[in-house]
């Protein structure tokens, strides 16, 4: 009689012994994985031993001492971390701490630690006045890589969120000549420093800083400068080959209202506007149709080209029926007419985007 219910009973027994296990199991994990952090004199009374325990005690200590800025201190418990145990898991770990920080040993670390207090505070990092004052201590340090890396975060916040180009331009300049700046920073601050002038549209000033930091700067970086360069001389001499063209044509249409020759320019233009605005289609139309079959094709530069070729066309046209039919007239007319068409193709396409240049050297 008392074994009639085993059967049910039991798969319900198993599924009680079951969620007792697994509840049991999560707790054991979240309460090891909760486990307090030992205390300073734990880790220290441990670090007196001896062996891998030691080193590691030692390095959590030193880890502990550089978050309250003990530099000091913290330099001491890496060596001592390491001298216990030089084939720990930590051993490489302390090696690197050790050379770091001795690197930014200057002024018995005061400089650093003033340094990281700004750098590890997001609100400090942001706050104008902090950053001035931070610019202030950073030329009082000793000359060392502290000082580089405290003006680099003054540079980078001057020419970046506070906008004070020329202010941060001066501290790159700084940094840029430290003797003491380390190779990857001082070319950080070189290209920088480039790259603001190019961006304030200071192309020459950017192009000679360029020229004179090129061991610091990569070759790329510095032939997109000299392309700035060679792309503002075309853009003024495409705007003047505009200008010239609307000046020969202003004066032929002068000539032929002196000679009553106006009418015929009239008729002149009337006739051509069909095959100007055709052509101008066919060029926005067509070129737009091909540039969108590519994946990354943009079909806005043949529809700007398009618009702009009409104009031009008409100009042409009235200067050819009110100017001179003599056969250097003629070529002349289509020299300056030619290139004002390449003169309005280089402003639309410096106007979409200046990647397109880039295919021709610009």
């Amino acid at each position: 009689m008392d074994n009639a219910g085993g059967p049910w009973e039991l798969p319900w027994a198993m599924r009680l012994a079951f969620v007792v296990f697994v509840v049991s199991l999560a707790v054991a994990l979240v309460t090891r994985g909760a486990r307090a952090e030992p205390s300073r004199a734990e880790l220290e009374a441990t670090g007196n031993g001896t062996g891998d325990v030691a080193a590691e005690a030692l390095f959590t200590l030193a880890q502990m001492d550089e978050r309250d800025f003990d530099f000091a201190r913290a330099l001491a418990r890496y060596e001592a971390s390491y001298a216990k145990s030089p084939s720990s898991r930590y051993a490489q770990r302390a090696t690197n701490r050790i050379s770091q920080l001795k690197a930014h040993a200057e002024g018995d670390f005061a400089p650093l630690a003033r340094l990281e207090r700004v750098r590890r505070d997001p609100a400090l990092a942001n706050d104008p006045a902090a950053i001035d004052a931070l610019a202030r201590d950073a030329d009082a340090f000793p000359p060392g890589l502290v000082r580089v890396e405290a003006r680099m975060l003054v540079g980078e916040a001057w020419v970046g969120r506070m906008n004070r180009h020329a202010d941060g331009i001066a501290v790159l300049r700084q940094i840029v000549d430290d003797p003491k700046s380390d190779p990857l920073t001082a070319r950080q601050a070189a290209r920088l420093l480039v790259d603001t002038m190019a961006q304030d549209g200071d192309i020459d000033r950017a192009a000679n800083a360029a020229r004179e930091l090129r061991t610091k700067l990569d070759p790329a970086f510095v032939t997109s400068i000299e392309r700035r360069v060679r792309r503002r001389t075309l853009h003024y001499a495409a705007i003047g080959d505009l200008i010239a063209l609307a000046a020969f044509v202003a004066a032929a249409l002068a000539m032929a209202k002196r000679r009553a020759r106006l009418p015929a320019v009239g008729a002149a233009l009337r006739s051509s506007a069909p095959l100007a605005i055709g052509f101008a289609a066919y060029v926005a139309i067509a070129g737009g149709l091909l540039a969108s079959s590519y994946e990354a094709g943009n079909a806005a530069p043949f529809l700007y080209f398009g618009g702009a070729v009409v104009p031009i066309f008409f100009a042409a046209r009235a200067w050819g029926a009110a100017g001179a039919q003599t056969p250097l007239a003629r070529l002349a007319r289509a020299a300056v007419c030619g290139s004002a068409m390449i003169a309005a193709a280089f402003i639309v396409l410096e106007r979409i985007d200046p990647v397109y240049l880039e295919g021709f050297g610009l």
